[in-house]
C-alpha cells in the first residue's frame, strides 16, 4: 500500500537541514515528483512512496536494479544496527561530526518510531529486503525555529555514490514541498562543498555565506507559491 502525503501537517515554513554526509551524488534539478518517479522507472528503480503520518508504514514494490527506497519499519533496528557497522569511521564522522560506535540511541529511538511530522525517514533496502543499505531522514527541531527540522544521510561505504542518497533526497524534499516547506538551508563541512551543489541542482539557490561551521546555503522549494 503507498503512502498517503497528502492531508498531512505543515511542519513548517522553513527547514534547517545540516548535511552530515558525503554520499549524496548529484542530479538534474526536479520540481515535479512524478518526473522522478519516471527517471527512476527508466533506470529499473521503482519510484518511492512517502511515509505516513501514522504508525503504519508500507514497503515500496518489487526491485528491478538491486535496490529500492522504503519506508522504515518499527522491527527495524537490527538492521539499522548492522548498517552502521558497515560505515567506516570517516563515514560516521561526516555524518554525526564526530567519532562514534553505534547509533545515539535517542536518535535510534526516534527514528523507528516516528511519525514523519517530527522524523519523516526512508530507507534503502536491498533486493530480499532484508537489508538496510541507507537511511535518510528530517528530524523536526523544537530548541531552534519553530517548526525547523534537520536533515541526516547515512549510506554503507559499499553503496556510496551509486545513487542512492539522491533518491532518498528526492523523496525527503518532495514530501517537504507537499507539506508547504518553502525553503531549506544547507550546512556542508569544509571540502564537502559538492554537497550544497547537489541540492543546486535540484532547488534554486537563493543565497550562501561561509560560517565557522561550513558553507551554509539557503534553497527554495520549487513548486511553492510565496
Amino acid at each position: 500500500m503507498p503512502w498517503a502525503c497528502q492531508g498531512l501537517p505543515t511542519m513548517t515554513s522553513v527547514i534547517i537541514i545540516a548535511i552530515m554526509t558525503a554520499v549524496i551524488e548529484g542530479g538534474p534539478k526536479r520540481s515535479d515528483a512524478e518526473a522522478v518517479a519516471g527517471q527512476e522507472r527508466a533506470r529499473g528503480v521503482p519510484a518511492a512512496t512517502a511515509r505516513p503520518s501514522g504508525a503504519t508504514r508500507a514497503a515500496s514494490g518489487p526491485v528491478a536494479s538491486g535496490w529500492c527506497v522504503d519506508g522504515l519499519r518499527p522491527g527495524d533496528r537490527d538492521a539499522l544496527d548492522t548498517l552502521f557497522a558497515r560505515c567506516s569511521p570517516e563515514t560516521v564522522r561526516l555524518r554525526f561530526f564526530g567519532r562514534l560506535h553505534r547509533w545515539p540511541a535517542p536518535y535510534l529511538d526516534s527514528v523507528l518510531a516516528g511519525p514523519a511530522e517530527t522524523h519523516d525517514a526512508v530507507v534503502v533496502r536491498n533486493p530480499e529486503g532484508d537489508q538496510v543499505l541507507a537511511l535518510a531522514g528530517l528530524v523536526a527541531v523544537s530548541d531552534t525555529v519553530a517548526g525547523a527540522a534537520e536533515l541526516g544521510v547515512l549510506v554503507a561505504d559499499a553503496w556510496q555514490r551509486q545513487g542512492l542518497g539522491s533518491a532518498m533526497l528526492e523523496v525527503l524534499l518532495d514530501r517537504a514541498r507537499r507539506r508547504g516547506v518553502r525553503r531549506v538551508c544547507a550546512n556542508a563541512l569544509p571540502g564537502r562543498q559538492a554537497l550544497l551543489a547537489a541540492l543546486a541542482r535540484r532547488l534554486e539557490l537563493e543565497r550562501s555565506a561561509w560560517t565557522e561551521g561550513g558553507l551554509v546555503g539557503v534553497y527554495k522549494l520549487a513548486g511553492i507559491v510565496e
